[in-house]
């Protein structure tokens, strides 16, 4: 490879475009533009930098392709090779859906040098706080509503996607440096309020840094009532009592299941890939594919399960189905997990909502708070820690791949001895009656 100059004739003097040339490549001699410079003097100690680069084999040259180019590569050779299906596809919905329309039309060689942090941020900034003004139309009706902004964490998958692009790209020589590593996620006033420092102490308001709202076994037991009997009780249990994540819970095969051993083996999930539910036979990562002591309460709701879905057959007939999978539907159809999460959803805002203006009406304090299914396997760490169980128990009981992940449940806890299992009928018994 050599470098070059071309002088280029302007309507008033010259500008000067270091060029370099790969020689005969396909047939044809192939040239680069790299930069332009008004003067040739700097043309030149530029050409001078670049040669050196390349005769020391430390020359990166940054394609000259669109930011939505280089998306197609990264996706076409990275993802598609190293990712799961539902990984891609999460990738793929971000792309289409933001990054290409909003960052594509930019030139790689932009957005991925220093100036380029200044772009990225913009970018942050509009789906924090500006997507609110514009409008989408709904395809089932046609309506038109405003779109929603982003959450911070929604935007930080956004991040962390720009910065595997152009990881991606370092990897194969063809950037220096991942400049996404310098932009920052915008934050609301709100948020910014929970990383403030406090110096004054004798002046400090704990009721303006209320914590995150933490629910009680009290009140999960509430909850949980509302499932009993339905298609959600097992999902919403296993949840609250062994602390399994949506997609575990929707991927138990009933093989898996030993009621007299009372232990479950966690080896596949069942996840959203675009428009279906597909079934992946290992796990999130290694951590995560364990063999779990269940406690006699999980057994009693198992046992009430089978004896509802033997009721569901002779109801149903011919029109049930016989499933593999643990969590199915009245009529033996799997659960899908987008259903747990909406289901969970209508049926705890119904009790939310109903429960708040009965209180309410009486001048009484509304202090429930508001839950996710993800929020009673939350529930279960911090728990179990606040009961003595282990640090490491519950981090291999909960699958995280870190220790650090499960410390995060709880800054207060003594180490037991006791089993898990044990513990979480200590807590719930006195509290669960099934009937």
């Amino acid at each position: 490879m050599k470098v070059s100059i071309k002088e280029n004739k302007l309507k008033k003097g010259f500008s000067y475009t270091v060029f370099i040339d790969y020689g005969i490549v396909s047939g044809h001699r192939k040239r680069e533009p790299l930069q332009t410079f008004t003067k040739k003097t700097d043309a030149e100690k530029y050409k001078s930098k670049i040669q050196t680069d390349i005769n020391n084999n430390t020359f990166i040259s940054i394609p000259n392709i669109t930011f939505s180019q280089a998306i197609d590569e990264w996706m076409q050779n990275y993802v598609q090779n190293n990712c799961e299906p539902n990984t891609a596809a999460g990738y793929e919905l971000i792309n289409e859906k933001y990054l290409k329309p909003c960052l594509g039309h930019i030139p790689f060689k932009i957005i991925s040098s220093p100036s380029g942090i200044d772009i990225i941020n913009e970018y942050y900034h509009y789906l924090r706080f500006d997507l609110d003004k514009e409008n989408r139309t709904l395809k089932s009706t046609g309506e038109i509503k405003p779109k929603k902004n982003l959450s911070y964490n929604s935007v930080d998958h956004h991040k962390a996607q720009i910065s595997g692009i152009f990881t991606y790209f370092m990897s194969c020589k063809k950037l220096s440096t991942n400049i996404c590593l310098n932009t920052v996620i915008p934050k609301s006033e709100e948020e910014k309020m929970k990383d403030i420092i406090i110096d004054d102490l004798d002046n400090f308001d704990d009721e303006d840094y209320e914590d995150e709202e933490f629910i009680t076994p009290e009140q999960a037991v509430q909850v949980i009532n509302l499932f009993m009997n339905t298609d959600m009780m097992l999902p919403v249990c296993w949840a609250a009592f062994v602390g399994l994540r949506r997609s575990e819970i929707a991927g138990i095969l009933k093989s898996k299941v030993d009621t007299e051993k009372r232990k479950v083996i966690i080896d596949a999930v069942r996840v959203r890939c675009k428009n279906k539910t597909i079934f992946k036979k290992r796990n999130k990562n290694k951590k995560s594919t364990r063999a779990l002591y269940f406690p006699e309460i999980m057994l009693q709701v198992l046992y009430l399960n089978e004896k509802r879905q033997l009721e569901n057959k002779i109801r149903y007939g011919e029109n049930y189905i016989d499933s593999k999978f643990l969590c199915v539907d009245d009529t033996g159809i799997p659960l899908r997990v987008d259903y747990i999460s909406s289901k969970f959803k209508s049926t705890f805002d119904k009790f939310y909502n109903e429960e708040k203006l009965r209180l309410e009406k009486e001048h009484k304090e509304f202090n429930f708070p508001y839950i996710t299914i993800h929020k009673l396997r939350h529930l279960n760490i911090s728990t179990l820690l606040a009961y003595g169980a282990y640090l490491t128990d519950v981090q291999n009981n909960s699958g995280h791949s870190c220790i650090e992940t499960t410390m995060h449940y709880t800054h207060n806890y003594t180490e037991g001895k006791k089993e898990i299992a044990d513990k979480t009928d200590q807590i719930y018994k006195p509290l669960f009656k099934i009937s």
